[in-house]
């Protein structure tokens, strides 16, 4: 039988219902302060905790602030910006955008990455490359440009930056290394831009550290000045565009993480 049905004895008369003692209800609470959620609670006074079930025992006393989850553990997070600061964001990147000059238009650009699909094949079809795109500004070039490349080619990605962000050096740290055997391989880097080149110059240099036969470079904009990495007059073998000295945004190139998707090569305005 049950062990939740009640057992009736010749001489005993069951318990009354009002003489069990009280049983205690539990409620699921997720522990949140309002500074860490994005819910909102139209009673003031429930403090720190979003309920599942509601307390309704006053026999169970709060959790003290002192018992409360620490708020990087809370399960219901809080948008990485105040409504109003994204607002302002997006007000201000819709701006940035109004006030840009367009310097290359979106059928320009893919006439130039037509051009260099076509250079590309030309020169690697038969040599079975292996093409990494560099995050993040590589990636659009880089998805527009496979489609038009006819011929086997493995594609990976890697990840790097100039170590501590010096400006002078090959030393790298590395947020996704390279992880295919790039040994006796053609490798091709594909990137947004040619700027300085350091970082660029740096990547060459760990791939045929680590046993590539061949590096290739190929970049969407070269931006015209003299400050190169390696001079005398540093280039791309592969370069789709020639741009000038400004503050570009577009086709992978950002303005303060944002407009990497702007549909052509775009200057802020003033800079």
């Amino acid at each position: 039988m049950s062990n939740n049905k009640a057992i009736k004895h010749k001489d005993h008369k069951m318990r009354p219902s009002s003489s069990r003692p009280p049983l205690t209800r539990l409620a699921a609470i997720i522990t949140a302060t309002p500074a860490l959620t994005n819910a909102t609670t139209d009673s003031p006074d429930r403090g720190g905790f979003l309920p599942i079930a509601t307390i309704t025992d006053p026999a169970i006393p709060p959790r003290p602030p002192s018992l409360r989850s620490p708020p990087h553990f809370g399960i219901i997070r809080r948008f990485g910006q105040d409504p109003i600061v994204m607002t302002d964001t997006v007000a201000e990147m819709n701006q940035v955008m109004a006030d840009a000059d367009c310097l290359v238009p979106e059928e320009q650009v893919h006439a130039a990455i037509d051009t260099m699909a076509s250079a590309i094949t030309d020169r690697l079809k038969d040599s079975n490359p292996l093409l990494f795109c560099v995050m993040n500004g590589g990636l659009i070039l880089t998805g527009q440009l496979l489609p038009r490349l006819k011929f086997p080619v493995q594609a990976e990605y890697l990840h790097a930056t100039r170590y501590r962000q010096e400006t002078t050096g090959g030393i790298l740290e590395w947020k996704l290394q390279p992880e295919a055997d790039m040994k006796g391989r053609t490798v091709l880097i594909v990137d947004d831009i040619l700027d300085e080149g350091t970082t660029l110059c740096a990547i060459a240099d760990y791939c045929l550290a680590h046993g590539a036969s061949e590096v290739l470079t190929a970049v969407l904009v070269d931006k015209e000045h003299d400050r190169k990495a390696r001079p005398p007059g540093l280039k791309a073998d592969f370069t789709g565009l020639y741009v000038e000295d400004r503050f570009l945004f577009g086709y992978g190139m950002d303005y303060k993480g944002y407009w990497r998707n702007a549909p052509g090569i775009y200057a802020v305005k003033g800079l």
